[in-house]
């Protein structure tokens, strides 16, 4: 696996949870939250689209804070993300441009 690897896993999460979420099933408490405002009269597109926006700002700079290229928690550091392998994921910036590509030009 790749820093590339990692973050269209992530971008996967990403769309899994918000189909989870959207489910008129969904038992998490996200999902019965929203469903009840939907069920209130809330917009279900303008809901959809707040929070798919919300997760893809949280997941970009997640992955750029473990990559160093942003702060987490008000502190930038550099992280190194290795696999079971001991292979580092996050070399030279490549979770940063592959977060930039999923989530943000995706």
């Amino acid at each position: 696996m790749n820093g590339e690897d990692f973050v269209k896993l992530c971008f996967e999460e990403k769309k899994n949870t918000l189909k989870q979420y959207f489910n008129e099933n969904d038992e998490t408490e996200v999902g019965k939250r929203i469903n009840a405002l939907i069920h209130n009269g809330a917009n279900r597109n303008a809901l959809y689209e707040l929070i798919n926006l919300i997760l893809k700002e949280n997941y970009y700079t997640l992955l750029l804070a473990l990559d160093g290229e942003a702060s987490l928690g008000g502190k930038q550091v550099n992280y190194k993300l290795l696999d079971d392998d001991m292979n580092t994921l996050n070399e030279c910036g490549e979770l940063e441009g592959a977060a930039y590509k999923y989530f943000i030009e995706g």
